[in-house]
């Protein structure tokens, strides 16, 4: 009798395993890809300006009656008392990183002491980080050492990271496909690299401060899809009967888990029906 008992409270079990067995293939074929969020778009800058006094103290010494010298911008720099201004400047900035940078065409060139003094600053560049930047010069020009040496050679240094920018009030305004920068009297020191290439100064000596605007255009946001492991494909055994079956579209699963259960269940059922007759046989025997 108790091993009746026992195969017989198997068969819940074994019909729930064969249900949770024949189902889960369905949920996991049922997981669809989902769509992500919008990716920021980089965005263009097609103008910018750069308003910077350079070093004030500079100025005075070349134009004061030890060096009596002068500057001269060109190739679009201006000057106006007290600071020289850059304009058409061009470059690119993400405002989902808060990275970029914009280069500007022109320069300035310095002489003093009846040109024993010739130094000239182009190509400057502005490297935009969070919080934070840099200006980048070509620095040219010979040494008042060198001069008085007797050699005259001009050396060029390109894209001197002449000195550190402080952005912490960097505004950015990035509404819709329209983007716009904003700098005032932005904190400007020399850096380690601006003192080896121009010699002046000593590093994180401040120079004047800067005021960038610039303006652009971004990229509309395109949305990405997610990527999702491939659901597995479940496996069903087919017959010719199901081939013909006139069963709607999307009722071949329902049909192969009824299956897998009715096979289970005459199996269980058989097993379970031989014992309790064998049983009833032994019985009868003693």
């Amino acid at each position: 009798m108790r091993s009746a008992v026992l195969r017989r409270a198997a068969v819940p079990a074994l019909i729930a395993a064969t249900l949770l067995t024949a189902a889960a293939p369905a949920a996991v074929a049922s997981a669809a890809p989902g769509v992500a969020a919008p990716a920021p778009a980089a965005c263009t800058i097609t103008d910018a300006s750069v308003t910077w006094g350079f070093k004030e103290s500079f100025r005075s010494y070349i134009s004061g009656s030890i060096a009596k010298g002068a500057w001269e911008p060109f190739g679009g720099v201006g000057y106006e008392t007290p600071a020289f201004t850059w304009t058409g400047g061009a470059g690119a900035f993400d405002p989902a990183t808060g990275t970029g940078s914009i280069a500007f065409p022109g320069g300035i060139r310095f002489t003093g002491h009846d040109g024993l003094l010739d130094t000239t600053v182009q190509n400057a560049t502005l490297e935009i980080s969070p919080g934070t930047g840099r200006v980048l010069l070509d620095l040219s020009g010979v040494s008042m050492e060198d001069v008085l040496a007797g050699d005259a050679t001009v050396a060029t240094t390109p894209q001197v990271p002449l000195v550190t920018l402080d952005l912490s009030a960097l505004a950015v305004d990035a509404s819709g496909d329209a983007l716009s920068l904003t700098a005032t009297d932005a904190a400007t020191a020399i850096t380690a690299e601006g003192y080896d290439a121009f010699g002046n100064y000593e590093t994180g000596t401040a120079f004047d401060p800067l005021t960038l605007t610039a303006s652009g255009t971004c990229a509309a946001p395109t949305p990405t899809a997610e990527e999702t492991p491939e659901a597995a494909e479940p496996v069903v055994t087919s017959t010719p009967a199901a081939a013909e079956s006139d069963d709607p579209p999307g009722s071949a699963l329902p049909i192969a888990l009824f299956a897998s259960i009715g096979g289970a269940l005459v199996a269980v059922i058989g097993g379970t029906t031989a014992a309790v007759v064998a049983t009833k046989r032994k019985r009868a025997g003693a």
